[in-house]
């Protein structure tokens, strides 16, 4: 996700410093942390980056780690303040519905994915199998499935909260927290240290070489049939953290769709070079044959020369069909095509 654009109304507050005054951003914040405010502030007011991230990226040196610090606490107030704004549809007051910029009740890939799975009768043996890797630091997919399972299937929230942490929900930058401690949208609890603590961008795990969560995440990628990309970024150093490199060979025997939405022509062409994908729109683009070459040697008659040619050109042919069948995957960049990957996904 990208806050960027939300944390840069704390550039305001550049000039605290000199008024003197104390901003109590977290509850009742220290100080110190005050004193972070001004320059992180005038820093992000003035980035070029287009992400958190990678703005942060920029503060992991001792020097400037209060700043990161500082950082990731701004990004859970932030997914947390969202999460309490996506429940809240009516003014407590007046009783009148509001205007929200969050809501749940917006259907999305989670509600599509879900009222699928419902539809099977091994539903709890699809989630349970299913690995979810995301670089969200939110919970919605938790919470989403934690509605499901206690509204849908009228589990109690004990139970609902056991099911998902038998899942394979992996937050590779980490997140803000599981539900039972931190529950959604629970701004209030003013735990933000101790959830920045838990919040580490691919650029810090890159410090220990011999990660071990890289290598879990490998061996997914290796196992899996079906690999598909919802609402991803596709930047390399974020393929390279799960273990894809270029060319993605690791996942050359799985089924992958891959949605790029909003992307530019050029930067689908990026991403389908990256991956070795096929962008959508020339999926229907028949496969080149590719050039086929036979030596004739010494002593061979026409007929053995169109024998060896023939070969040659089953084996051209039969090459051409592998790589068409691989090119299924694609790049999709339709919103649609979300309906697409969960009707192959779901339907036996």
């Amino acid at each position: 996700m990208n806050f960027l654009g939300n944390y840069q109304k704390y550039s305001r507050l550049r000039d605290i410093g000199k008024r003197g005054l104390v901003l109590d951003i977290e509850t009742r914040a220290s100080n110190k942390i005050s004193k972070t405010i001004a320059p992180f502030a005038q820093s992000i007011r003035h980035s070029m980056m287009v992400s958190t991230d990678e703005f942060l990226k920029n503060r992991l040196s001792q020097e400037k780690s209060e700043e990161a610090d500082f950082g990731k606490r701004l990004i859970a107030r932030e997914i947390l303040d969202a999460e309490r704004e996506s429940e809240v549809q009516y003014d407590s007051e007046n009783g009148i519905v509001k205007t929200k910029k969050y809501w749940l009740g917006n259907i999305d890939w989670i509600q599509h994915l879900l009222s699928r799975i419902d539809q099977q009768s091994n539903w709890e043996k699809i989630l349970k199998q299913t690995v979810f890797l995301t670089f969200n630091y939110d919970r919605v997919l938790e919470y989403c499935i934690f509605l499901y399972l206690t509204s849908d299937k009228q589990y109690a929230d004990a139970a609902a909260h056991s099911f998902i942490k038998e899942m394979q929900i992996y937050h590779i930058n980490g997140f803000i927290g599981p539900l039972e401690k931190i529950p959604f949208g629970a701004v209030e609890n003013g735990k933000y240290q101790e959830i920045a603590k838990g919040m580490e961008t691919v650029w810090e795990k890159r410090l220990n070489p011999e990660d071990a969560e890289k290598v879990k995440y490998r061996e997914f990628l290796k196992k899996a049939r079906r690999v598909y990309f919802l609402g991803f970024s596709y930047i390399p150093d974020n393929l390279n953290s799960i273990g894809i490199d270029r060319g993605a060979g690791i996942i050359r025997n799985a089924k992958v769709y891959a949605t790029a939405m909003g992307l530019s022509s050029q930067n689908r062409l990026r991403v389908s070079s990256f991956l070795d994908l096929k962008d959508f729109e020339k999926r229907n683009e028949p496969e080149p044959m590719p050039e086929i070459e036979v030596q004739r040697a010494p002593m061979m008659t026409d007929t053995m020369y169109l024998l060896k040619y023939e070969r040659e050109e089953r084996m051209a042919k039969d090459q051409a069909k592998r790589n068409q069948m691989r090119y299924e995957n694609r790049i999709l960049k339709d919103a649609s095509a979300v309906d697409l990957i969960l009707d192959y996904y779901t339907i036996p």
